[in-house]
């Protein structure tokens, strides 16, 4: 996915205070990324059971990008974060742009769902860096290796999930 920055832009990023969030969540598409992990072969992919709303079933590993921060550079950010991975974000592949309507959200008042507009990437690990994997427990309660073919014909998995697998599976 292409990134464009014009002119000599600095992030001035930060945590907002909760009134104020609750705001912005109400008003705003929120950019998000996800990355879905798998091994070299594809055999394999990692899912989290994440901690928050609306996300509390197993998902890809994402978060929101910051200012300034290409979808990839996110996406390498939230590996490292999420699973202690130092992936280039080069050697990220981008899957596909989908918008995310959930009715219920983290923050109160929860009943006002939100809606995100979230970037997938693809990234492929080998046994090393399996092995290295350092699952933030903050954010997520569990993690699971699953058959791509469980994932895209059981029930249960939300069908955003399933249709970057179908992709990444396919991905050539």
């Amino acid at each position: 996915m292409e990134h464009f920055i014009t002119g000599k832009f600095k992030s001035r990023a930060k945590f907002l205070p909760e009134k104020v969030y609750v705001q912005v969540r109400d008003s705003i598409v929120r950019g998000c990324i996800e990355a879905m992990v798998m091994d070299k072969k594809r055999t394999k992919v990692l899912l989290g059971r994440r901690n928050i709303k609306p996300w509390s079933e197993w998902w890809s590993f994402g978060s929101r990008m910051m200012p300034g921060e290409s979808p990839a550079e996110s996406a390498s950010r939230t590996l490292k974060m999420d699973l202690g991975l130092d992936i280039s974000p080069k050697r990220l592949i981008f899957l596909e742009t989908m918008s995310l309507v959930f009715a219920r959200r983290e923050e109160p008042p929860q009943e006002n769902g939100c809606h995100d507009l979230s970037v997938f990437h693809l990234v492929l690990i080998d046994e090393e860096e399996s092995a290295a994997i350092s699952l933030r427990h903050s954010e997520y309660q569990e993690m699971k290796w699953f058959d791509p073919k469980e994932v895209t014909v059981r029930a249960g998995f939300h069908p955003a999930t399933v249709r970057c697998l179908k992709l990444a599976t396919e991905y050539r």
